[in-house]
């Protein structure tokens, strides 16, 4: 699971990076690491806290670990795919925020159906 989170966030962050308006490609990187860490605290207060009332088991170092990938990974990946993701710059469209959106659903909803369901990995 934690593969398929890391490869949902860095689709998110690659259609949020070359639909930024500005030219400056790291104030979006920071911009969306901005966005990214409130995320993953709501999402991980909803699974951890909510789902499996497990909070005794949420805020430990690995968490915050987590926390600082998700706030460096955006940087990460304005650096090694500038080229590419200034190739492909648009314009923010509704169908570019409608993607993104998806990705997170499907994120949301693939981590829900593991948890309701009892999977294990």
């Amino acid at each position: 699971m934690m593969t398929l989170g890391v490869a949902l966030w860095a689709y998110v962050t690659f259609l949020a990076l070359k639909t930024y308006p500005g030219t400056a490609l790291i104030n979006g990187a920071l911009l969306t690491a901005l966005i990214f860490l409130p995320l993953s605290v709501l999402m991980d207060y909803i699974f951890f806290g909510l789902i499996r009332n497990a909070m005794e088991e949420l805020y430990h170092p690995t968490t915050f670990y987590g926390y600082g990938f998700l706030l460096v990974w955006p940087l990460i990946l304005a650096f090694i795919f500038k080229k590419k993701i200034v190739e492909r710059k648009k314009n923010t469209t509704n169908s570019a925020i409608i993607k993104a959106g998806i990705g997170g659903l499907i994120c949301f909803g693939t981590l829900t159906l593991i948890i309701i369901l009892g999977i294990e990995i």
